[in-house]
């Protein structure tokens, strides 16, 4: 038996795992430090600054907007279509560089700086204000500055980053995804007034439907035509009263997307569907020169129509066309197709030379032992020139300034000629280049800080766990294999993006052993391996056996049953490319797992008509509200099946109502099984927690997508299977540890935030909560490893106070492995070109499995039972 001190030293490892996380996130996602102060125009050199081509902006951002959304041929903006074709409407492609969330993005489009990984969780805590950009410079601070106005509808970051700034605004939360209509309607219904008043210099709309469509139904959502049309429709209304409106006759209007979205609707990481947004300048005044540009265009793999820009482009573009100085901050360089918009060759390379001036100040910020001053020239350093780094933008800057020494007329004159502003452009592309791929200022003794704290927890986990796995060194040794090569794969990026096969691959390894210990050399270690008067192998000991054929079958099919990753995202699977076609099976296997639970709590729930009957509504309720679900969100996914009838007869219930009753009645169930049991009444199958268990299964079904509720009955497979096999305490710890991981991955999950899904993150709530939503979002997105942690409890039914205290340590011993693992890679490789794109979404999920799953889920969960048995 475990002595006390062991079990103290596994709770203080427990307490040390979110120290360890805190100290080394606050190392790792510092604020990058920013020049202080507004912008000023400098005075000219040689020459006169180029007058503003603008008075006015209407900007409107429709959210995951995707480049094909617009330019391809599938598109529903078919009046954008012939503003591009007619010349009013000058087409590009913007990249957004990742974190792909509204937030940082949003940030990258008024500073024009690239933003701290960091603003991906910013970007959630809706109430959070240490975001905000108050206190930086942003064309919307030049535009306020100047004493103009500015008034913005939509999306209410907006309101958190420039609090005070709006004289007119509504704001609109961008999380509440279950909302197609109001959310967008509570901006459309201002535009016809605000169009015919002249008291506003910046009018901002910020639409959020089409990107609640796609995390709800994905970019092929039968929705998706039709808000793409109405976004359209107010691109018409804006550009008719650009026409009509004399106080609008001098107005840019800007239509870009902040984002794009990946073939499951969603968005956050760096795939070409995230990172790809429209970005379009329109006004009458480009129709005038008549140089219109082919649409619709073929839809393209890439998502590369028409020029590729980079979205802090669009900073120093607008300030440029509005007459503003620079944000001091920009990394961005003033988009080369609009430089004609000035009339003179002097004027654009006057703006040019101004955006130069003003990137040159952050490189010589971050470079404070290169000089730039035309005094020190060491023309003979750039022979051979480098192409990057900071040697080559050094190199790049010295091109110009010789130049401008040796053409002292060349601003003065209204031809100064292309070479000038080629070298500008290589100068600024080379600038951008270098510091949009600048390391991030990592407090490096905060990291080591966080690793040593999380070696600790480790060092205290550590002999507990060795005195369990001796007992059992096949499984041990397994288990340390798994922890090493799980350590080792951190280091690449390759295996980070597809490290579901490493899980998928394990749990395969661990059904060889379950199946190889009961034959061959660890025949001993078989428990009912033989009957004890015939030494001839028994039904149960074939059972475990064929059991071990059965799980691997069962294995197979989870596999294939969600493709996710990087490289097989797009390979056909169950979920996306079988389900959609054979939609009554989906439907029919939906129906038996719902049967099946309904069994469960009429076999194993008290012995009462009553509880039979409200077992029996309350699981109906359930499977109602995820009919009716799906028939409002994926009706492409019910329109042929066997039960289209019943959603066309309960379409007018409320969704937000039906899954709350759902949730009322799960946990009625719970409570009404306590109360009879406390009265005596007896269980039809005394199995301790089955009850809490099922109620847990019929939530986490509720809260998964239709097309994942059948994997609910290969768990219950896999969980019988395994019941029968009378594994040790830690075979089924290590079981559970597996198969937690491995259907995380199976539901849809990755590495990447893309893959968060928010479809079911909003069931039963009226308005957006953080709390409940944030539940409700781990809830869906890590359903399976719930369900397993209440089903090892099941599972270890039967075992005594040792069961649960084997697998809190080892449980413990692996989470503190797996976390120091991932810090040291993050640490060791924190200048890798991917760090941001992969190590550092890898390093949030981590954070996720640590404080949420381990310690909210596992660890409270058995810190309970360990209570109970005490008493």
């Amino acid at each position: 038996m475990p002595t006390i001190s062991g079990s103290w030293a596994i709770l203080l490892a427990n307490f040390l795992i979110p120290i360890a996380v805190l100290v080394f996130s606050s190392g790792f996602f510092p604020y990058k430090p920013l020049l202080p102060g507004i912008a000023t125009f400098q005075e000219p050199r040689n020459g006169i600054a180029p007058p503003k081509v603008f008075d006015r902006l209407i900007f409107m951002v429709v959210d995951a907007l995707r480049s094909d959304f617009v330019y391809s041929n599938n598109s529903g903006f078919e009046f954008t279509q012939s503003l591009i074709r007619s010349g009013g409407a000058l087409p590009f492609t913007a990249h957004a560089s990742s974190p792909t969330v509204t937030m940082p993005r949003l940030k990258a489009i008024t500073t024009g700086s690239v933003p701290s990984f960091l603003d991906v969780i910013l970007n959630i805590a809706e109430s959070d204000t240490s975001s905000t950009l108050a206190h930086q410079d942003t064309w919307l601070a030049q535009i306020k500055a100047k004493g103009d106005q500015l008034i913005m509808y939509g999306d209410d970051t907006w309101l958190k980053l420039f609090p005070n700034v709006f004289t007119r605004s509504e704001g609109t939360t961008s999380f509440f995804v279950s909302d197609f209509t109001e959310v967008d309607n509570n901006v459309t219904r201002h535009v016809p007034g605000e169009l015919t008043q002249s008291d506003w210099s910046a009018f901002i709309m910020h639409y959020l439907g089409l990107d609640h469509i796609g995390h709800k139904s994905g970019p092929r959502s039968p929705h998706m035509i039709k808000k793409q049309e109405e976004m359209d429709s107010i691109v018409f209304q804006v550009y008719s009263a650009l026409e009509q409106e004399a106080h609008l006759e001098s107005t840019l209007f800007v239509l870009c997307g902040d984002h794009g979205m990946n073939d499951a609707g969603n968005h956050g990481g760096s795939s070409v569907g995230e990172t790809s947004a429209a970005l379009l300048f329109i006004s009458p005044k480009f129709q005038a020169k008549g140089v219109g540009n082919e649409s619709p265009i073929e839809a393209l793999d890439d998502l590369q129509y028409y020029t590729t820009v980079d979205q802090t482009d669009i900073t120093p573009t607008l300030a440029g066309l509005l007459g503003l100085p620079i944000p001091l901050n920009s990394l961005g360089i003033f988009i080369p197709q609009l430089l004609d918009l000035w009339e003179t060759e002097s004027q654009k390379v006057h703006f040019l030379l101004q955006n130069s001036q003003q990137l040159l100040k952050i490189v010589k910020e971050a470079f404070p032992n290169y000089d730039f001053e035309p005094s020190l020239l060491p023309a003979a350093s750039c022979t051979p020139e480098p192409s990057g780094g900071i040697e080559g933008v050094q190199c790049a800057w010295f091109h110009v300034l010789e130049y401008l020494r040796g053409n002292d007329e060349a601003l003065t004159s209204s031809e100064p000629g292309p070479e000038l502003e080629a070298h500008l452009l290589l100068f600024l592309g080379r600038a951008q280049e270098l510091m949009s791929n600048a390391a991030s200022n990592y407090n490096v003794m905060r990291l080591y800080l966080g690793i040593c704290i999380s070696i600790i927890a480790v060092w205290l986990s550590s002999p507990a766990t060795y005195s369990l796995s001796s007992k059992t060194r096949y499984a041990g040794t397994f288990l340390l294999f798994n922890i090493l090569g799980y350590s080792g794969i951190m280091f690449a990026s390759s295996y980070v993006e597809e490290e579901q096969q490493f899980w998928y691959w394990m749990v395969t390894g661990w059904v060889f052993y379950l199946h190889a210990r009961c034959s061959g050399h660890l025949y001993g270690n078989c428990p009912q391996m033989s009957n004890s008067n015939t030494g001839h192998r028994s039904g149960a000991s074939l059972y475990y056996i064929f059991g071990a054929v059965g799980l691997a079958i069962a294995n197979r099919m989870l596999r294939r049953w969600n493709q996710t990753g990087q490289k097989f995202a797009a390979e056909p699977d169950i979920s996306q490319g079988f389900f959609p076609f054979h939609q009554d099976i989906l439907w029919a296997l939906v129906c038996l797992t719902y049967v099946a639970t309904y069994l469960h709590f009429h076999f194993h729930g008290p012995i009462s008509l009553t509880w039979r009957v409200s077992s029996f509504l309350v699981t109906t309720t359930a499977f109602l509200f995820k009919i009716m679900f799906v028939s409002a969100d994926s009706p492409e996914l019910l329109d042929k099946s066997f039960l289209r009838s019943i959603a066309n007869r309960a379409g007018g219930m409320p969704l937000v109502s039906l899954a709350r009753v759902t949730f009322a009645g799960i946990l009625m169930l719970i409570v009404f099984s306590i109360y009879k049991k406390r009265q005596g009444v007896p269980l039809a199958r005394k199995v301790p927690g089955k009850v809490f268990h099922e109620a847990l299964t019929l939530l986490l079904m509720t809260e998964s997508r239709v097309t994942n509720i059948p994997l609910f009955l290969i768990f219950k497979f896999q969980a019988n299977i395994l019941a029968a096999m009378d594994t040790t305490a830690i075979e089924l710890t290590i079981s559970s540890l597996l198969f937690q991981y491995m259907t995380f991955f199976a539901f849809g999950g990755s590495n990447s935030i893309s893959s968060v899904d928010l479809s079911n993150a909003y069931n039963g709530i009226g308005s957006y909560s953080v709390v409940f939503v944030g539940i409700l979002t781990y809830m869906s997105n890590w359903a399976g490893p719930i369900w397993w942690v209440s089903a090892s409890h099941i599972l270890r039914s039967k075992s005594n106070t040792e069961g649960s205290h084997v697998h809190f340590t080892i449980q413990t011993f692996h989470m503190a492995a797996v976390t120091t693992s991932v810090m040291a890679a993050c640490t060791a490789l924190r200048t890798h070109l991917f760090i941001w794109t992969v190590f550092s979404p890898k390093y949030l999920y981590t954070v996720a499995w640590a404080v949420l799953n381990h310690l909210g889920v596992n660890t409270l969960s058995e810190v309970g039972i360990l209570l109970m048995n005490r008493k």
